[in-house]
């Protein structure tokens, strides 16, 4: 249309139809009669005379926002900002934000039909008919770009302090993370990071079984007066002697026992307060057989042909047969070395109960078989001490080995009082924890 201006500008001046002629009059009106005519017709929108066609073939637009790709801005604050790729020609300092951004080109968004959209009024000219209604998307301005705020700077949400805490994505606010969960509400087993294997809960119930090998300390008899005499012994003075004839002593001043290498079973149930601490009470049975008699003589003598020949006061190791059993029943206290690790080394101890039985069956004279028949049993009050280590083989199993003391202060068994006893053990056992 602006061409055919001109071409009819062109047109009348090459008439050369001056302003002042007669004709001038006219061919103005007709020329501006033929330019208005043009004009009106070409800016004539047609639209379909049945209402119902105009709904059903109005345009959709798509908005502008997807029509075109996404940049991430990034500030040196942490904000990110999400803008139109068109915004870029707005001048950013990022001056509320610490400085200027650095730019992401992001992918387009695929097209939705959430994208809000707003009917607006479109009739044709001349028409004076109800004007239709198209929807036509509201883009996206600069200025009302999603602003995202971030708890730092890094997208994953690290740092160069080691990391912070995860954003909460509708107030921004940085979050605590919610600990592990098992099932039934108990915390997540731990584990070695070292093996990646499961170590399961300690803070639980546990049971411990355990055998080894156990060394009996010598049982020293005190000199304790019982009222009737010194100490009723397993075997009298005259009962040692009598196998010899003429052999005599006044008494017996001093007797211990001897114990061969035996073995100890034990069996623990308890319960885990922390990873690092337990309480248990636990029990077993140890068993050591006794290996010689030990017996000093008061004035020991020989009379040959009427002559009395004194032998001193001589001590004399006479092999025996007998046992010495023993039954704690005691409470005990774990601690444990913390943290993820399948080895953990450990020390406990624990006050109780300890049932003692000895049996002395005979002594060997000369290799002479001398009956004692001395059976006495008593319940003392004793310690333990122990120390060792776990090793986690599977979830809630471990394998464990360990040094155990277990200790009488004093003990009384029948006629008997003897110094302190002490018994050693080292034990290998397996715990289940549940």
């Amino acid at each position: 249309m602006r061409v055919l201006h001109i071409v009819l500008s062109i047109r009348i001046r090459s008439m050369k139809i001056p302003l002042h002629s007669k004709a001038s009059p006219f061919v103005l009106l007709l020329v501006a009669s033929t330019y208005f005519a043009i004009t009106a017709q070409a800016q004539r929108l047609t639209i379909p005379e049945s209402s119902t066609a105009a709904t059903t073939s109005s345009p959709s637009i798509q908005p502008a926002s997807q029509q075109e790709g996404q940049v991430l801005k990034t500030y040196p604050d942490g904000t990110k900002r999400i803008v139109p790729l068109s915004s870029l020609n707005f001048r950013d300092d990022g001056n509320s934000f610490g400085g200027p951004p650095t730019l992401s080109l992001l992918p387009p968004a695929p097209a939705t039909d959430s994208t809000p959209y707003k009917k607006i009024s479109i009739a044709p000219i001349g028409d004076a008919s109800s004007p239709a209604t198209v929807p036509v998307p509201i883009p996206t301005s600069a200025d009302t770009a999603i602003q995202i705020p971030m708890a730092n700077p890094d997208p994953m949400g690290g740092s160069a302090m080691g990391g912070s805490a995860p954003v909460d994505p509708l107030s921004g606010a940085p979050t605590t993370p919610t600990p592990l969960q098992t099932v039934s509400g108990k915390p997540a087993p731990l584990s070695d990071s070292g093996n990646t294997i499961d170590l399961g809960t300690y803070d639980d119930f546990f049971m411990n079984a355990a055998i080894g090998g156990s060394i009996q300390g010598q049982l020293t008899a005190r000199r304790v007066y019982n009222g009737h005499n010194m100490q009723a012994y397993p075997v009298s003075a005259a009962s040692l002697t009598s196998i010899t004839p003429g052999l005599s002593a006044d008494g017996i001043t001093s007797e211990n026992f001897t114990f061969q290498p035996g073995f100890r079973f034990d069996t623990q149930f308890g319960y885990n307060i922390y990873d690092w601490l337990g309480v248990s009470l636990e029990s077993g049975v140890i068993y050591n057989s006794v290996q010689n008699y030990t017996v000093s003589f008061k004035n020991l003598r020989y009379v040959v042909n009427g002559a009395t020949n004194s032998l001193g006061s001589p001590t004399l190791t006479l092999p025996a047969d007998g046992e010495l059993i023993q039954v704690p029943v005691q409470l005990s206290a774990i601690a444990r070395w913390p943290g993820a690790t399948a080895f953990k080394p450990f020390i406990g101890g624990g006050i109780g109960a300890i049932w003692q039985q000895l049996d002395i069956n005979n002594v060997n004279v000369l290799g002479n078989n001398i009956q004692a028949n001395y059976c006495r049993s008593a319940f003392q009050f004793g310690f333990n001490g122990q120390l060792g280590a776990n090793y986690t083989v599977t979830p809630g199993v471990d394998f464990y080995g360990a040094f155990k003391l277990l200790g009488v202060f004093t003990p009384r068994i029948g006629n008997y009082d003897f110094e302190n006893s002490y018994n050693f053990a080292l034990e290998v056992g397996i715990q289940s924890r549940f």
